[in-house]
């Protein structure tokens, strides 16, 4: 039983469990994303009318879980040039998407303001531009929207890390 199982077997020590661990892991988080976006896509196809935001944050997402599903047993060797551009994709993405101000106005009179792309977390109206967008900052902000928005970004870096190290592969081959 133990050749069947390596990782069950006592003389590899911790190295092998943590390892079988951290595999279980990764397959569990790329399932996870690959049904919140199934899910999300799901009901954004379903809508009276569908939000472009959403089907880019579900496409990410679901292809992000795919990669992190295939990737699960070995890892992928992304290299330097990948792992700093999937950094920057990551930490750029979160900045900029968490300031960008999405707006709508209402009837001419009345400004609203939405924070976050590609799902708003933060939402504020005023009578006018900058009181709204000032609302937005200062109100209330969902915690949900906010976290997955930092999938998404993580999803996006990712994803960037993967092709860049596939094509460096490729060009060495």
């Amino acid at each position: 039983m133990t050749d069947a199982y390596p990782a069950a077997d006592p003389r590899n020590g911790f190295g092998s469990w943590l390892r079988t661990l951290c595999t279980a892991a990764w397959v569990l988080v790329g399932g996870c994303c690959v049904a919140i976006g199934l899910y999300l896509g799901g009901r954004n196809a379903n809508a009276y009318e569908p939000e472009w935001n959403v089907s880019v944050f579900s496409s990410v997402v679901i292809v992000g879980g795919i990669v992190m599903i295939a990737q699960a047993r070995q890892r992928p060797r992304t290299g330097r040039a990948g792992r700093i551009a999937g950094a920057i994709v990551t930490v750029v993405g979160l900045l900029a998407g968490s300031m960008a101000p999405m707006q709508k106005t209402c009837c001419d009179a009345f400004w609203s303001v939405s924070l976050g792309l590609p799902l708003p977390w933060a939402t504020g109206g005023g009578d006018t531009w900058s009181q709204a967008l000032g609302d937005a900052w200062h109100g209330t902000w969902d915690p949900l929207s906010a976290v997955a928005n930092a999938i998404f970004w993580a999803s996006a870096g990712m994803i960037v890390a993967v092709v860049i190290g596939l094509y460096q592969r490729g060009k060495r081959t």
